[in-house]
C-alpha cells in the first residue's frame, strides 16, 4: 500500500473507520460495482477494487448498517 493509502486510511480511522471496516466496506463496494459491470449498467476501463477504494477514500461509500446487528 502506497504511502498516500496510508495518510487516507489514517483519516478514516480518525472518523471512526477502522482499517477493519474499511476492507469490509470497499470490499463489498466493489462486488456491487462488479455487478453493476457486469450488468452493463455502468461502463468502466479501471478495476472494481480501484473504483471501490477511490470512492472509499473520497467518501462516498457508508457502511452498511445492516451488518452491526448481526
Amino acid at each position: 500500500m502506497s504511502d498516500l493509502h496510508e495518510l487516507e486510511l489514517e483519516v478514516l480511522e480518525k472518523k471512526g473507520v477502522s482499517r477493519y471496516k474499511a476492507v469490509l466496506m470497499a470490499s463489498q463496494e466493489a462486488r456491487f460495482v462488479n455487478n453493476q459491470l457486469r450488468n452493463g449498467i455502468v461502463e468502466s476501463r479501471e478495476k472494481p477494487t480501484t473504483l471501490a477504494m477511490r470512492k472509499l477514500f473520497e467518501g462516498r461509500v457508508v457502511e452498511d448498517v445492516d451488518e452491526q446487528a448481526v
